[in-house]
């Protein structure tokens, strides 16, 4: 027994300096690393650095340069702008979430990602398994296959939304957008309170110098005044008496939503009587309506409307001189009134038949076929008034691809129902959509030609359902023609589609 105590003691003897030595390294470590990030929450950038962020949306480290710095009382923040990511993702982030820029540690760009990954797949074109999968394969940038040409670049940046860069633009246009850019670089509001909506905004906004510089806004929902704070909204409410938008309703439709699947299709109510409705369980009657508000006469709403869409909107430059312009404020009609959803512009006179300036459909509605709806409704005003429209360029991303799913399904669905034979004259005549909209829509799903001189529509019936299918689970408001109380100011007058 003592020969055996005798050993463990000795074993003991030998084990406590290396448990020491052990001890000693991991404090050592753990102080290096509280030193490493205090040192690095104590950190100071230069603006124009580029560094690398832990970002909040979706909490992933990004490359990104710092385009502004500020200090207040928690220390200094650094707005910081994501590379190849959309503006409007920048945001104010403090030193504690940055870290030095180092080639070995940037994250793959999604420039990079894309060129390696993303096939040419054009939305509404079939899969892997459809007709058109060998070509799809073939159109991907990078392969061997098939050689990058001017003409597969064009259509893989227009499928991908890839906007020009500013040395791709005229002379003329590199320097507005270089001023635009120094503008509006920094976002100075960030956070609008809409009804019970609390929305993050996303560019910079020309507000009164007074509001600039605020974190938040609060803004009445039906005459869309803004405030710096929840008591005077709360007693402005109290004085509004405005529950619609200041103009006439030209449309109003219902539909049943079901609740328990979101995003679903959303399928026009055949009845317009005004009985009430039996619902099965989890759905509900949503119902829209449209106002037709004129920029002259509801001057104050309008310039309200406009500066509430700019942080929403990158490229816009109507904020106060509204009264060539008339508005049109989709709503969702509730039991206290009509709550804004969204709205397109459009001038009184346009001499290159644009049929929408702008058009926006606020975040918290976002997904919802809305922004389809608007479209549908512009058309009908252009089919109304004898003409073919086309939206004001440049389109946002998000409006290049609501612009293309509503002019792709449209074009799909006329030749499925009148045949392949038609000429883009006929499309054009039907739709009311510009003859160049058509071709390009038509060449980006692969279903047009040149030969001798002139497009030719090459397409089955196959292909067109195999299409269409992609469109199946998209949200779908459709517009009545009979449901809108509209004419045009001054009498229709055909012109030829251009």
């Amino acid at each position: 027994m003592c020969e055996i105590d005798q050993m463990e003691t000795t074993h003991l003897e030998i084990r406590a300096p290396i448990i020491e030595e052990l001890a000693e390294s991991i404090q050592l470590d753990k102080d290096e690393g509280i030193s490493g990030a205090a040192s690095d929450s104590r950190m100071r950038y230069d603006v124009g650095s580029r560094v690398t962020c832990l970002s909040s949306w979706d909490n992933l480290y990004h490359s990104a340069e710092i385009v502004d710095r500020r200090e207040n009382k928690a220390g200094v923040e650094y707005y910081v702008h994501y590379l190849d990511q959309n503006k409007r993702l920048d945001e104010w982030i403090p030193s504690s979430r940055m870290q030095e820029w180092t080639p070995e540690t940037s994250p793959i760009s999604k420039s990079v990602t894309i060129e390696k990954l993303a096939p040419l797949v054009i939305p509404g074109t079939p899969g892997p398994t459809g007709p058109s999968s060998g070509e799809a394969k073939l159109d991907t940038p990078g392969t061997s296959d098939r050689k990058l040409t001017r003409n597969l670049k064009r259509r893989y940046d227009e499928i991908h939304n890839v906007q020009k860069g500013v040395e791709e633009l005229a002379p003329i246009d590199q320097s507005l957008e270089k001023e635009h850019e120094e503008k509006t670089k920094v976002k100075n509001i960030q956070v609008v309170e809409l009804g019970k909506h609390e929305i993050d905004t996303w560019y910079y906004s020309p507000f009164p110098e007074e509001y600039s510089n605020e974190h938040k806004l609060y803004i009445c929902e039906f005459c869309l005044k803004y405030m710096k704070k929840r008591k005077t909204l709360q007693r402005h409410k109290e004085k509004c008496q405005l529950v619609h938008p200041p103009g006439d309703e030209i449309y109003r439709t219902s539909a049943i939503q079901d609740l328990t699947i979101p995003e679903q299709p959303q399928v026009e109510d055949p009845s317009t009587s005004g009985q009430n409705k039996v619902l099965r369980n989890n759905a509900k009657q949503m119902i829209l309506s449209v106002f037709e508000v004129d920029g002259k006469s509801n001057k104050l709403y309008c310039q309200n409307l406009c500066l509430l869409a700019k942080l929403f909107l990158d490229h816009k430059t109507l904020y106060y001189d509204v009264d060539s312009f008339l508005f049109y404020i989709l709503t969702e009609v509730g039991s206290n009134g009509h709550h804004l959803v969204g709205y397109f512009s459009k001038e009184k006179s346009s001499v290159e038949d644009y049929n929408m300036a702008c058009i926006l459909t606020l975040p918290p509605f976002q997904r919802k076929g809305y922004g389809r709806f608007l479209i549908s409704l512009a058309y009908e005003l252009s089919k109304r008034e004898g003409k073919v429209g086309t939206p004001e360029r440049p389109l946002s991303d998000l409006g290049h691809v609501s612009f293309k799913s509503y002019w792709s399904r449209m074009l799909l669905e006329a030749l499925r129902d009148h045949g392949a034979n038609l000429s883009i004259k006929d499309l054009s005549s039907m739709t009311a959509i510009r003859n160049d909209d058509i071709i390009n829509t038509l060449q980006s799903l692969n279903l047009i030609r040149y030969y001798k001189g002139q497009h030719i529509i090459s397409v089955s019936a196959k292909i067109i359902e195999e299409h269409l299918k992609s469109f199946n689970s998209q949200p779908n408001w459709s517009i009545d023609p009979a449901k809108l109380h509209w004419m045009p100011v001054t009498s229709p007058s055909l012109k030829r589609p251009r």
